[in-house]
């Protein structure tokens, strides 16, 4: 697969707060989604800004197979790249004059530019709202819509930043089965990198997974390599029981035993088969549950 993005060692310190980025390695393939994923305030946006030519850091980075380094034409290279802010800025006018200006900016002919928004507007599902402006449409399709002014220019690399912010459930799951699409669709190298939250929504569209602590790289790689150490993790929650110590019981089992919340998240080598009839055997009703054993949100507690 075509490599669109490199960077080794990427060292970025904030000298008034002390915090420092540091990845050694990352790599984003062609036709491949990025999830990156940690608590508010772990390098995740600065990342992203980094990747997208936002913001200088330290380290060896490689776009589209070529080194940037000083003499590196940032203007000309950042065409290539499509990034959406965490806040998007306010546009004026409709959505389809946007779409426009920006075609023919990207150089479209007039004559072509009709055909080439209707499908545009045709895949994302924005053609009922081709004419309203920004007071119009909700977050989630403002958010289409800054999809579709990117990808104008066919960009090679799309950076999203929280894209799944303020969205609903449905509208997320959506706007992510709209970049799979998008990335087998597309007739040219395409890689996707976004940050966000929601991660059972990233991590069922990602190819890999970056969980970043504290400004350093935890996990870096497909979710199949995080429980390879042959450690499962479980969350769950139990209906009470009255006179019951689960805690104690647990603890009993030899389980490692995390309380998130209102969840339970157990630490254990037995499969999924072996814990929950354990749970079954001693009467434990089950009210949620969840294998986290492939998931990065069981880093979020280490």
């Amino acid at each position: 697969m075509t490599e669109i993005f490199k960077v080794e060692n990427l060292k970025k310190k904030f000298n008034r707060s002390g915090f420092q980025l540091s990845v050694d390695q990352l790599s984003l393939l062609a036709g491949s989604i990025t999830g990156v994923v940690g608590e508010n305030g772990n390098g995740k946006t600065t990342l992203l800004d980094i990747i997208a030519g936002e913001t200088k850091a330290n380290g060896q980075f490689h776009y589209f197979g070529i080194e940037a380094n000083s003499h590196t034409n940032w203007l000309e290279l950042k065409n290539n790249i499509g990034f959406i802010p965490q806040r998007i800025p306010r546009w004026y006018g409709t959505l389809e004059q946007n779409l426009v200006i920006k075609a023919a900016l990207e150089g479209i002919s007039a004559g072509n530019i009709d055909g080439e928004l209707d499908k545009l507007l045709d895949f994302l599902g924005l053609q009922e709202y081709r004419k309203l402006n920004w007071t119009e449409i909700s977050t989630g399709y403002r958010l289409r819509f800054e999809l579709a002014r990117i990808l104008i220019g066919n960009p090679r690399l799309l950076v999203l930043d929280e894209p799944l912010a303020n969205l609903d459930i449905n509208t997320q799951q959506k706007f992510l089965s709209d970049l799979k699409k998008l990335l087998a669709k597309k007739d040219y190298p395409l890689a996707v990198i976004l940050s966000s939250q929601q991660l059972h929504e990233i991590e069922s569209v990602a190819d890999q997974m970056l969980f970043i602590k504290k400004g350093e790289v935890l996990y870096n790689g497909n979710l199949a390599n995080i429980a390879l150490d042959e450690e499962h993790v479980y969350e769950l929650q139990l209906n009470d029981r009255e006179g019951h110590d689960t805690e104690a019981y647990f603890d009993s089992m030899g389980y490692k035993v995390c309380i998130v919340g209102p969840y339970y998240q157990i630490t254990t080598k037995q499969s999924v088969s072996i814990f929950l009839k354990t749970l079954s055997d001693n009467d434990m009703e089950i009210k949620y549950f969840r294998n986290l054993s492939n998931s990065t949100k069981r880093f979020f507690n280490n």
